[in-house]
């Protein structure tokens, strides 16, 4: 978020931490409170609602195949909210990137792929400089890459190329190492400014490397980092495998 007037800065600390903690029923009462004190934040209130909706159906409902046909009538909601943001006022306050993002998530828990990956397009995913990112837009861009393999893997080729299926396959691939790499550096910095010294740090692939044992995440980490992310640490050392033998 951009600096806005002394009047609205301790809320928005409130609303970025409560975001870090996934805690949506706060970062929602946050946001309202946003909408009354302050004027000219619309926007910026209709994408944290949009993003409360997406993530607390998603906690309800995981983005699985059985639950594709619930997620085309019950993000409908969330997706008229953050389809505001993509606009002027938007970009001005720095949300259009991270909408466009969480409507590619939103777009693959209903099944539309290529509209997914047409939104990852646009919000810029493979420029995005990791240096820049929150704890929460880290989160974000992590289950973005993830969500770029998975659908890559989901929309079938045109061809029956072998080059063009390596290809895939390799696209694949280094979208859910990615992944991999950025949900391992969220745990980290999430460990670090929550003070929890307990558990260890997952082992997960980094560039051609497998990775170093047979579960990719410590326990009790996917209740952290969520089920796209949970799929792509799965599934990468399982293509790992399959492009190297």
């Amino acid at each position: 978020m951009t600096s806005k007037p002394k009047a609205s800065s301790r809320l928005e600390y409130e609303i970025s931490r409560s975001r870090d903690e996934s805690n949506w029923k706060k970062v929602a009462d946050l946001a309202e409170q946003l909408n009354q004190r302050s004027t000219g934040f619309d926007v910026l209130v209709n994408f944290l609602i949009g993003e409360c909706k997406l993530e607390q159906f998603l906690e309800e409902n995981p983005p699985i195949e059985n639950n594709i046909q619930k997620a085309k009538t019950g993000l409908t909601e969330a997706k008229r909210y953050l389809q505001t943001c993509i606009s002027e006022q938007g970009a001005k306050l720095n949300v259009m990137r991270d909408a466009h993002l969480l409507l590619a998530k939103l777009l693959y828990s209903q099944g539309l792929y290529d509209d997914a990956l047409s939104h990852l397009n646009k919000g810029g995913l493979d420029s995005l400089t990791e240096k820049q990112l929150s704890n929460r837009i880290m989160k974000v861009v992590a289950e973005s890459f993830a969500i770029k393999g998975l659908c890559l893997e989901k929309i079938p080729l045109s061809t029956t190329s072998k080059f063009k299926t390596a290809e895939r396959e390799e696209q694949v691939l280094q979208a859910l190492v990615k992944a991999g790499d950025l949900a391992l550096r969220y745990l980290q910095e999430m460990e670090r400014t929550q003070g929890n010294t307990g558990g260890t740090v997952p082992q997960l692939m980094s560039g051609n490397n497998p990775p170093s044992s047979g579960s990719p995440l410590p326990p009790n980490t996917e209740y952290r980092i969520g089920p796209i992310l949970e799929t792509a640490l799965q599934r990468a050392p399982i293509l790992y495998i399959k492009n190297n033998s």
